[in-house]
Protein backbone atom coordinates (compact mmCIF):
# COMPACT_ATOMS: atom_id res chain seq x y z
CA UNK A 1 0.00 0.00 0.00
CA UNK A 2 1.44 3.35 -1.01
CA UNK A 3 1.91 6.25 1.41
CA UNK A 4 -1.06 8.23 0.01
CA UNK A 5 -3.40 5.24 0.10
CA UNK A 6 -2.27 4.35 3.61
CA UNK A 7 -2.88 7.91 4.75
CA UNK A 8 -6.36 7.93 3.18
CA UNK A 9 -7.16 4.55 4.73
CA UNK A 10 -6.11 5.81 8.17
CA UNK A 11 -8.26 8.93 7.80
CA UNK A 12 -11.22 6.78 6.77
CA UNK A 13 -10.59 4.40 9.67
CA UNK A 14 -10.52 7.26 12.18
CA UNK A 15 -13.75 8.67 10.75
CA UNK A 16 -15.51 5.30 10.85
CA UNK A 17 -14.52 4.67 14.46
CA UNK A 18 -15.58 8.17 15.53
CA UNK A 19 -18.88 8.33 13.63
CA UNK A 20 -20.02 4.78 12.86
CA UNK A 21 -18.44 2.11 15.05
CA UNK A 22 -18.55 4.00 18.33
CA UNK A 23 -22.21 3.85 19.43
CA UNK A 24 -21.47 6.23 22.31
CA UNK A 25 -20.38 9.04 20.01
CA UNK A 26 -23.71 10.75 20.57
CA UNK A 27 -24.55 10.17 24.22
CA UNK A 28 -28.05 11.63 24.17
CA UNK A 29 -29.21 9.57 21.20
CA UNK A 30 -27.56 6.43 22.58
CA UNK A 31 -29.29 6.88 25.92
CA UNK A 32 -32.67 7.41 24.25
CA UNK A 33 -32.18 4.30 22.11
CA UNK A 34 -31.24 2.20 25.14
CA UNK A 35 -34.29 3.47 27.02
CA UNK A 36 -36.60 2.57 24.12
CA UNK A 37 -35.12 -0.93 23.75
CA UNK A 38 -35.28 -1.62 27.49
CA UNK A 39 -38.87 -0.45 27.67
CA UNK A 40 -39.97 -2.53 24.67
CA UNK A 41 -38.19 -5.60 26.00
CA UNK A 42 -39.78 -5.36 29.43
CA UNK A 43 -43.22 -4.43 28.13
CA UNK A 44 -43.38 -7.19 25.50
CA UNK A 45 -42.13 -9.82 27.94
CA UNK A 46 -45.02 -8.88 30.21
CA UNK A 47 -47.59 -8.54 27.38
CA UNK A 48 -46.94 -11.42 25.02
CA UNK A 49 -50.32 -10.80 23.39
CA UNK A 50 -48.88 -7.56 21.92
CA UNK A 51 -46.42 -9.52 19.79
CA UNK A 52 -47.44 -10.13 16.18
CA UNK A 53 -48.98 -13.57 15.72
CA UNK A 54 -45.99 -14.92 13.78
CA UNK A 55 -43.75 -14.26 16.80
CA UNK A 56 -46.21 -15.79 19.26
CA UNK A 57 -46.19 -19.03 17.27
CA UNK A 58 -42.43 -19.59 17.65
CA UNK A 59 -41.55 -22.51 19.89
CA UNK A 60 -38.74 -20.54 21.52
CA UNK A 61 -39.03 -18.86 24.91
CA UNK A 62 -40.90 -15.57 25.28
CA UNK A 63 -37.54 -13.89 25.86
CA UNK A 64 -36.22 -15.11 22.49
CA UNK A 65 -39.44 -14.14 20.67
CA UNK A 66 -39.29 -10.62 22.11
CA UNK A 67 -35.61 -10.20 21.26
CA UNK A 68 -36.20 -11.41 17.69
CA UNK A 69 -39.14 -9.03 17.27
CA UNK A 70 -37.23 -6.02 18.57
CA UNK A 71 -34.16 -6.91 16.50
CA UNK A 72 -36.27 -6.76 13.34
CA UNK A 73 -37.64 -3.28 14.06
CA UNK A 74 -36.43 -0.15 12.32
CA UNK A 75 -35.34 2.68 14.60
CA UNK A 76 -38.37 4.77 13.74
CA UNK A 77 -40.81 1.90 14.29
CA UNK A 78 -39.29 1.05 17.68
CA UNK A 79 -39.50 4.69 18.81
CA UNK A 80 -43.07 5.08 17.56
CA UNK A 81 -44.23 1.83 19.19
CA UNK A 82 -42.57 2.69 22.51
CA UNK A 83 -44.18 6.12 22.52
CA UNK A 84 -47.60 4.64 21.67
CA UNK A 85 -47.31 2.13 24.51
CA UNK A 86 -45.90 4.68 26.96
CA UNK A 87 -46.54 8.30 25.90
CA UNK A 88 -44.39 9.64 28.75
CA UNK A 89 -41.30 7.71 27.61
CA UNK A 90 -39.57 10.54 25.74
Amino acid sequence: MGVQVLSAANILREFLFAKVYNPRSDQEESQKAAKVIRFLYQYLNEHEDKLPIEYRLYSDTIDRRVVDYIAGMTDQYAIRLAEELNPGLK
